[in-house]
């Protein structure tokens, strides 16, 4: 029997054509992935269908409560609030949890204006026994503003702020922070103040007109309800941070004059709130 050459030296045992390495591995693992891809999406767990799942979750369609024909705010009306400074409209975003003692989550001014279920909040009465028999809003009086249930959200949650702590400050700002929050106690009691600080003390106690711009202030920390052009992007785009924070203006207002002449007293604020205090509480038209 005769040998080669190349046997006799120990050459090559396979020929060029031979796929030596882990292809099989390879194969096996590239099917494994399309089953995984195929399952998720059979289960809706791809994530771009999971998030149009929760985009379609929050904005389902929620209608506003029309106006009566007295043009006034009235408890239990399902209603929007646009911010003048950041030109956006109040929105909770049941996606973002944050750490508190009960459920919380963010809340921001965005630009859609269709009433939706994370931007139509109803006005709730505080106290029944508050010394007004009607049931319209009026300046001074203290309410709170909630959200139904939506996404995965369980409970109702309210416009919820407290004093700014090292662990309790807005996420950019640094200002007092606003969270939407699953519990009514004394930090989601808020009022509404005419804007104008000169017409304030003789507006107290008198009905508060629908569409019409107000101011809205916590009543636990003094500190009003305000939103500025500070960028805060979510699962809904870009949209602006909300806090609490006093906007006054720096001009000179001449208090001390006015007081010395019996005009006013140190309970006047006379300094004017910039537009991240304004908001405009919007409901829907007439019947």
């Amino acid at each position: 029997m005769q040998f080669t050459p190349q046997q006799l030296t120990g050459g090559p045992k396979f020929h060029h054509t031979c796929r030596i390495g882990n292809w099989s591995e390879d194969l096996e693992l590239e099917e494994i992935k399309l089953k995984d891809y195929l399952k998720k999406k059979e289960m809706g767990g791809l994530l771009v269908n999971a998030k149009q799942q929760r985009l379609e979750e929050s904005l389902k369609e929620r209608p506003l409560t029309t106006t009566e024909a007295d043009g006034f705010l009235r408890f239990g009306s399902q209603t929007m609030l646009v911010n003048h400074q950041s030109e956006g409209f109040l929105a909770g975003n049941a996606h973002e949890k944050l750490m508190k003692a009960a459920d919380a989550y963010a809340i921001t001014t965005g630009p859609n204006s269709n009433g939706c279920l994370r931007n139509v909040f109803t006005i709730e009465r505080a106290d029944p026994d508050d010394g007004f028999e009607d049931d319209c809003v009026h300046y001074g009086q203290c309410f709170r503003l909630s959200l139904e249930p939506f996404a995965d959200v369980l409970t109702k949650a309210y416009v919820h702020s407290e004093s700014v702590t090292p662990l309790a400050a807005a996420k950019f700002s640094r200002h007092q922070e606003v969270v939407m929050y699953a519990g009514a106690n004394g930090n989601t009691l808020w009022q509404v103040l005419h804007p104008d600080t000169q017409q304030r003390f003789e507006k107290e106690g008198c009905e508060v007109p629908a569409g019409e711009p107000v101011c809205i202030r916590h009543v636990q920390t003094g500190s009003f309800l305000a939103s500025d052009k500070i960028a805060y992007n979510n699962i809904f785009g870009l949209e602006y941070e909300v806090h609490c924070h006093c906007y006054y203006s720096t001009n000179k207002t001449q208090n001390l004059a006015s007081e010395k002449k019996g005009d006013i007293t140190g309970d006047y604020q006379l300094r004017r709130h910039g537009l991240a205090n304004i908001w405009t509480i919007v409901t829907g038209p007439p019947a």
